[in-house]
């Protein structure tokens, strides 16, 4: 054998070797890309399943603010558009969008039910609100919305970090959006003490 030969036979050998590597190493990235990805839409899910039970409430909640003839019609009507946008046939980031917006709406109504207390008698409102539900729903709520956002940092933290970003954007992984409701900005509690 010819020495030329030889160092052609090793180098497509070091060759074949390399691209074998990168390509389980391209195939490994991608699975775990999908894998993230899923992870967090099952995250989502439960969520899903929670704003179902909330979405319920604003339905109860507005049909007793409209059998008292409250005012803030532009409020009702907020919270009732709202529920009608959450369908399952939308994209995540979409879906995260109606779900900042119906509990947006929630929050809403519910300073409607503040303003007027008699409304609060009413026994729709009461099987509703009461026994604790709210405040159960609030926390599971509150414990599938930070279970969603710590997959989507792992999820977002892959698509951008290199190399894995080369993979991504080949293959069409977008960053996805954190679960963020507004309305606790809107409704902060009053300061007790005030400086003099």
């Amino acid at each position: 054998m010819k020495l030329s030969t030889i160092i052609w036979l090793i180098a497509s050998i070091f060759i074949a070797i390399i691209l074998f590597i990168l390509i389980k190493s391209w195939i490994a990235i991608y699975n775990k890309f999908i894998y993230w990805r899923t992870k967090a839409e099952r995250k989502f899910a439960d969520i899903d399943v929670i704003m179902q039970q909330r979405k319920d409430m604003i339905y109860a909640l507005a049909q007793v603010a409209k059998k008292y003839s409250i005012h803030e019609y532009k409020t009702i009507k907020e919270a009732i558009e709202a529920r009608s946008k959450w369908t399952k046939d939308t994209s995540l980031s979409e879906k995260i969008k109606n779900t900042e917006k119906l509990e947006n709406s929630f929050a809403k109504i519910q300073a409607v039910f503040e303003r007027y207390p008699n409304l609060k008698a009413n026994s729709i409102y009461r099987r509703v609100m009461g026994q604790g539900s709210i405040s159960r729903i609030e926390s599971r709520l509150r414990k599938a919305r930070l279970a969603y956002n710590k997959t989507a940092q792992e999820y977002n933290e892959r698509v951008q970090r290199f190399p894995r970003n080369i993979v991504a954007k080949i293959h069409g992984f977008k960053v996805i959006p954190y679960l963020n409701f507004g309305y606790q900005e809107l409704y902060k509690p009053k300061e007790i003490f005030n400086e003099e």
